[in-house]
């Protein structure tokens, strides 16, 4: 039976949500919560300490990519032979780690990532799954009793990342630090022929960004309302896609019409529309340039200004 680690990323973590990550022990073979705030959290220390699971302080240290990458070779390091990513919002449903594990023991040894539907409670659907098939892109028609079926694209929450997978793919890039880190280890995967893989029978629940409704004429738009600064990663990452995929999977080209249509939702309906739009020109030049890293090694300006408009509201 394949051992079956679960890791959570935690950033400022509510009292649910450290009661929702204790939850999570007694379904899984092994587990370690990463503590991605700035400073130790000592609630969250106390909380998960008392309930035997295990903290790692990383700090926000290359982000996401970086709490995502210490916790995975830990893992596998305790003999894991595949981990199930989470947020700390990420609400698997019972059956969960029962199917993620029978399905992990289906496939193998072989490399793979795996994972559920996703349904964005924000907007009331279900995410699309697609699969690149040459040039063109097809979504799935997903039947809640059919079995895994091979799909290109997975987010990082309630995803399961095999040992051999890991081994064949390496690090997720800490470079990107946020947003896109999923996309650019999902376009890695294909590129090295690891078959992704959706449940359809698993639906996890998740909320991206702040959405709000909003109407223009006879449409009803929605606007995301991230803050500045994730406005720049994810303009920057999604630029930095492109040109690494672009010319073997063209699709990589597409989260940068996301991006232009980000800058309309800021010009249309989202407040502190200039801090927003300056982050989202200053990311497509650092993508196009090259500029990875955190925002205030990146573009250390641009970080000074944004924490002073901050300090002064």
């Amino acid at each position: 039976m394949t051992t079956l680690g679960a890791l959570i990323v935690l950033f400022h973590p509510s009292k649910e949500e450290l009661a929702h990550a204790v939850s999570l022990r007694t379904h899984c073979s092994s587990m370690l919560a990463i503590d991605n705030s700035p400073q130790p959290d000592v609630e969250a220390a106390a909380v998960l300490g008392a309930s035997g699971v295990p903290l790692l302080h990383n700090g926000n240290r290359n982000g996401i990519a970086g709490a995502l990458n210490r916790g995975l070779a830990q893992l596998f390091v305790a003999g894991a032979d595949a981990v199930v990513l989470f947020d700390q919002d990420s609400s698997p449903p019972p059956e969960f780690f029962d199917v993620m594990r029978d399905t992990c023991s289906t496939l193998g040894a072989q490399p793979f990532l795996l994972g559920p539907r996703i349904y964005d409670d924000n907007e009331k659907r279900f995410l699309p799954e697609i699969v690149i098939d040459g040039l063109l892109v097809r979504r799935l028609r997903l039947d809640p009793g059919t079995r895994a079926q091979r799909c290109s694209f997975l987010i990082s929450s309630g995803c399961v990342v095999s040992r051999r997978a890991f081994e064949t793919l390496g690090n997720f890039v800490e470079s990107l630090f946020i947003d896109h880190v999923d996309t650019e280890y999902c376009f890695r995967a294909l590129l090295h022929n690891v078959p992704l893989y959706v449940i359809p029978q698993l639906v996890l629940p998740h909320r991206i960004g702040n959405k709000r409704r909003h109407r223009l004429g006879p449409f009803m738009l929605t606007s995301e309302n991230h803050a500045p600064t994730r406005r720049y990663y994810t303009a920057r990452n999604a630029m930095y896609i492109a040109l690494k995929y672009g010319m073997r999977f063209p699709v990589a080209f597409s989260p940068n019409l996301w991006t232009l249509w980000q800058a309309l939702q800021v010009l249309l309906f989202e407040a502190d529309k200039i801090a927003k739009l300056r982050s989202i020109l200053m990311g497509v030049a650092d993508g196009l340039f090259g500029q990875l890293g955190p925002l205030e090694t990146a573009r250390p300006g641009l970080a000074a200004w944004l924490a002073h408009r901050v300090g002064r509201e």
